[in-house]
């Protein structure tokens, strides 16, 4: 840090997507102010879906966005003006005493061509990486379920994602996957929830077996089919009659992390409530009484893990193994039934108390993993 109590932190994350991106980055803020306690953080944002976003606003590095009107040769163009243009200024970063990469998948197929790969990893960390720690906290693999790899078998996957395993002095993963495939590339990570588990960490839930059942309704269970033949009209008529069946012993309320996903549960039901949160605040606010929950959305099931509410996660691809890190429940779309889904959340109801006493636990664990892993990298 330099002669202030200021500690200037920058944040690769995604922000105003959905809220899943904003419990993630929670989760992490509040492991770096406990870290830093007695210091006034100030946090820099920089959205990696707008990778430019890395460099002030007069910046020569803009004039890349020219490029989008170039008939061919974009790809090219674009990864000429930013090896030159990026050396004529300080990016935002420059100033930073700690870079944060936050959560999300790092890992999945064609992850070297990314959007941020050149502009923020390879122009600014990549020069800045041995004066400014740079952290990878709650990296993620990201992979269809059917196709789920022992490996990095893509060269230039490799070569990429063993370049950013060595910018950071840390990299803590999510998964069991993240964590196998890092260390086949050279790198041991330790394995810790993901961060969205600490974003409400003040918070509990008090739903008890009369509480709501939150449903997290995606079309098709997740963002990607991978090319394995889900039929989203299978989960949709799923969905459907289990809410049938619910309906008639508890109350249930849909749970949406974004408007298509809101919009998607008053076709489902409309005679049920529809919660909508925008904020980490907002969130265990809305679902403060909760007692179970069905998700999509992974990182709505940890995030309701870590209020205390056991969930069963419904997916299409590897980021379920998030939820098998804190010990929950989780079906591949194309082998899950209504009655095992119905069986699995009347399981966690009856179970409802033990089930939030060692997730509350495990959110314990898992702050005091964060905050000792980073204090120790940063030393």
């Amino acid at each position: 840090m330099g002669d202030t109590d200021t500690m200037r932190t920058g944040l690769i994350t995604t922000v105003n997507t959905n809220i899943g991106d904003d419990l993630i980055r929670e989760g992490i803020c509040s492991v770096l102010r406990e870290v830093f306690r007695g210091h006034e953080i100030e946090f820099v944002l920089v959205n990696k879906h707008q990778p430019l976003s890395v460099f002030p606003e007069q910046h020569p590095m803009h004039l890349a966005k020219m490029t989008r009107y170039l008939p061919k040769g974009r790809y090219h163009a674009d990864r000429l003006i930013a090896r030159l243009a990026s050396r004529l200024g300080p990016s935002r970063l420059d100033s930073c005493d700690l870079v944060v990469q936050c959560g999300a998948p790092v890992l999945w197929p064609g992850c070297h061509r990314c959007e941020w790969a050149e502009p923020i990893w390879n122009q600014v960390i990549g020069r800045l990486w041995k004066r400014i720690p740079v952290l990878n906290l709650a990296a993620g693999a990201c992979y269809p379920w059917e196709r789920q790899p022992a490996r990095v078998d893509d060269p230039d996957d490799a070569r990429y994602l063993r370049t950013i395993l060595g910018y950071c002095c840390l990299t803590t993963v999510r998964d069991a996957l993240a964590q196998s495939l890092c260390a086949s590339l050279g790198t041991q990570t330790p394995l810790i929830p993901c961060s969205a588990f600490l974003a409400t960490r003040q918070r509990v839930a008090c739903g008890g077996t009369d509480g709501i059942v939150v449903i997290n309704y995606m079309r098709g269970a997740g963002h990607y089919d991978w090319g394995q033949e889900i039929d989203p009209a299978r989960w949709e008529n799923m969905v459907k009659a289990l809410l049938g069946r619910l309906k008639n012993r508890h109350r249930l309320a849909f749970l949406c992390h974004s408007e298509e996903e809101y919009l998607l549960a008053q076709g489902l039901d409309p005679t049920l409530p529809r919660l909508w949160p925008k904020t980490a605040q907002e969130y265990s606010t809305l679902v403060s009484e909760a007692s179970v929950g069905l998700c999509n959305r992974v990182h709505g099931a940890v995030a309701l893990a870590g209020l205390g509410v056991p969930c069963v996660a419904v997916g299409t691809d590897t980021r379920l193994l998030m939820v098998d890190a804190i010990g929950l429940p989780y079906w591949y779309v194309k082998k899950a039934s209504v009655d095992e889904l119905e069986h699995t959340i009347e399981d966690l109801l009856t179970h409802r108390s033990q089930a939030r006493e060692r997730l509350l636990g495990l959110r314990s664990k898992a702050w005091k993993q964060y905050v000792e892993a980073v204090a120790d990298a940063i030393r």
